[in-house]
């Protein structure tokens, strides 16, 4: 048996034996928020430098739309009423979908005036773009009569 001059003090071994304790906390303070405050402020001047050219993009395929109306207005008026329905058809499947670009008749009137906010398609010389074989051709007014709604419709169209 050891002698008890030999044997390491209790004390100590127990000291030993018990976990690591951190040292207390440090306050939070203004310091600890400047780098998620700088990254904040750097993504809000990322997004305010790329929203105009975002804007700019938008209008210039609403003033596309607005130019191929205007050329379709210069047409004779069955022609342009075709040309009105063709580019009405491929801003719906652009915007809608594929699915919503096949839709006739009335629901295709209906899914426009939802589109458009108004009841151009189903109560207004709209119509007539809905329903391209109508037995009669449209004359000058009537043709006209839809140019100018669809210029006014697109007009206010985000595209």
């Amino acid at each position: 048996m050891p002698d008890a001059a030999n044997l390491p003090d209790t004390a100590k071994i127990l000291e030993a034996l018990r976990p690591a304790h951190l040292p207390p906390a440090a306050a939070f303070g203004w310091a600890d928020l400047a780098l998620p405050i700088a990254l904040g402020l750097l993504l809000a001047l990322a997004v305010a430098l790329a929203w105009p050219r975002r804007i700019k993009g938008r209008r210039r395929v609403s003033l596309k739309v607005l130019g191929e109306l205007r050329a379709a207005r210069a047409l004779p008026p069955a022609e342009a009423i075709l040309a009105e329905a063709r580019l009405l058809r491929r801003f719906v499947a652009l915007r809608d979908g594929a699915e919503a670009a096949r839709l006739d008749g009335e629901a295709y009137a209906a899914h426009l005036d939802r589109r458009f906010a108004t009841d151009f398609f189903t109560a207004g010389p709209g119509q007539r773009l809905v329903a391209l074989y109508a037995p009669a051709d449209p004359n000058a007014a009537q043709a006209e009569a839809v140019g100018q709604g669809l210029e006014n419709l697109f007009g206010g169209v985000r595209a």
